[in-house]
C-alpha cells in the first residue's frame, strides 16, 4: 500500500533539465530586470523614445497631431518592470535551489 504512495508522491528527485530550466529563466530574468531597473547603458531611455516615437508615428498615421498621452512609454514604468522582473528572477533561482535540495 505504501508502494503506491511512494510512486504518486515521486519517489525521484526533480529532471535536471527542470532544475537547468528554472535556474537558467530566473538567471535571464534577474540579469533583464536589474539592466532595465536600473538602466544600465540607458536601455530603458532608450526603448521608451523608441516607444514614443512608433505611438507618434502610429497617431500620425491615423491624422492626429502630437503623441499618444501613454504611461508606458515612461522610462519609470519601464524602470517598475525590470524591478519586477528582477524579483521575479530571484524568486525562480529561489524555487529552483528548494528543487535541488528536496530532490
Amino acid at each position: 500500500m505504501t508502494d503506491g504512495f511512494n510512486l504518486a508522491a515521486g519517489s525521484h528527485g526533480p529532471s535536471p533539465v527542470v532544475l537547468a530550466v528554472f535556474l537558467l529563466g530566473g538567471l535571464v530574468a534577474l540579469w533583464c530586470g536589474v539592466s532595465w531597473a536600473f538602466d544600465v547603458r540607458g536601455i530603458t531611455t532608450r526603448r521608451s523614445e523608441r516607444m514614443r516615437r512608433k505611438n507618434e508615428e502610429s497617431w500620425a498615421a491615423m491624422g492626429r497631431l502630437g503623441g499618444s498621452p501613454t504611461l508606458f512609454a515612461t522610462p519609470g514604468y519601464l524602470r517598475f518592470l525590470g524591478a519586477l522582473m528582477g524579483f521575479a528572477g530571484v524568486i525562480l533561482c529561489v524555487v529552483a535551489y528548494a528543487l535541488w535540495h528536496l530532490g
